[in-house]
């Protein structure tokens, strides 16, 4: 081929120069956002960034192809208060970091939380009949008419179920009370909450002896297992919401006992799965994760703690979703990871400390620590 001459060449480029065009420019909203999709949540909200119109696109509202988002792990919120100072951090498990995360919704009595499908309930332990539901991403919070059924139970366990094909969600909450002088015998009350029709219903209500109730619930498949029994061994209950039983004794004579003494036993739905994890100190002594297959309940992973980890009885958490697993101690700066999929345990980086809680003992500045998972989801609200 001849080569054209430096004139020409300079008068070519300039032609190509007009005629360049940003290849977003003639793609429509919908399959930019299908391309935008593909990438992790945490890319997702930095592409927002970019101009005024990527903004928009991430944001819409309401969504055009978010729903055909590529699977995301799910994201760990953890945040700690004394006094003034306040931390919010969120650990993505795709890229082992932690960001800063503003949660101005947040309240220091607020930690008892459930999640589903991109959604969040939170419950105001103070005030255990106020709720708060919504996507943490899109910070769109709505709070939910008063739990009836009383304010100051000595258990108050919160579930959460939320349904992608519908985009209707449901909240339970159990309520369990000791009756004044009468040892051993407890009031539990089972109250529901439908978007559908934006108003509680009491589920049950019954009086019950020898058995106490527990913080933990989960809603799986539409089945809610409470967590109740004795002080050491839990045992679980399996209410069906659609067709709630007319006494409590029936539960209880068909409730699941665990097979050991689990401390801190927490209940978790992944994927359709029940899942119990807990902290056991014989015949072993680790952290123990299980999953429900009818009625019967499989050793799914163990590992053992460290003797310098502060996996105490009393500080122990776990949460999770999808296929993953996070578990925690209110005063451990780490995380400990699991992955159904891939059976495997992963310590995440280290959360530095709000500078101000390096001056509180340890045995105070841990109760200021707490967390919760939830999927990140751009086309989920409450």
């Amino acid at each position: 081929m001849p080569r054209i001459s430096d004139g020409e060449e300079e008068e070519e480029e300039k032609e190509d120069k007009g005629t360049l065009m940003s290849w977003d420019v003639s793609l429509p909203d919908e399959l930019l956002q299908m391309v935008l999709s593909l990438l992790p949540i945490a890319n997702i909200i930095k592409l927002g960034m970019v101009c005024k119109r990527w903004y928009e696109v991430v944001h819409s509202s309401p969504p055009l192809s978010w729903a055909m988002m590529a699977p995301q792990k799910p994201l760990f919120f953890r945040f700690c208060f004394h006094d003034c100072a306040f931390l919010g951090h969120l650990y993505d498990p795709c890229f082992v970091q932690w960001y800063n995360f503003d949660f101005p919704r947040l309240e220091k009595s607020i930690w008892r939380t459930s999640s589903s499908g991109g959604l969040v309930c939170l419950m105001n332990t103070n005030d255990g009949d106020r709720l708060l539901v919504g996507n943490p991403i899109k910070r769109d919070w709505k709070l939910l008419p008063r739990v009836p059924g009383g304010s100051s139970p000595q258990f108050n366990a919160l579930a959460l179920s939320f349904d992608l094909l519908t985009r209707d969600y449901t909240v339970v909450v159990a309520k369990c009370t000791e009756l004044p002088g009468t040892p051993w015998k407890w009031h539990l009350s089972i109250h529901i909450y439908e978007s559908t029709t934006k108003s509680w219903a009491t589920l049950l209500a019954q009086d019950i002896e020898f058995w106490m109730g527990s913080n933990e619930a989960v809603i799986c498949n539409g089945v809610l297992y409470y967590v109740i029994g004795p002080v050491q061994r839990p045992y679980l209950l399996a209410f069906d919401l659609a067709k709630p039983p007319s006494a409590i004794e029936s539960l209880i004579q068909e409730a699941i006992p665990a097979p050991f003494d689990l401390a801190c036993a927490g209940l978790i739905n992944l994927s359709n799965k029940l899942v119990m994890v807990g902290r056991i100190d014989w015949p072993r002594k680790g952290v123990v994760i299980f999953e429900l297959e009818d009625k019967t309940w499989r050793e799914v992973a163990y590992t053992p703690i460290p003797s310098y980890m502060i996996f105490d009885s009393k500080n122990f958490i776990s949460c999770g979703a999808s296929d993953f697993l996070f578990m925690f101690s209110k005063g451990w700066p780490t995380l400990l990871t699991f992955d159904m999929r891939q059976k495997m345990w992963k310590w995440s980086c280290q959360l530095g400390l709000c500078p101000r809680l390096y001056t509180v003992p340890l045995q105070i500045r841990s109760l200021y620590y707490c967390g919760f998972c939830f999927e990140p989801r751009l086309d989920v609200s409450s």
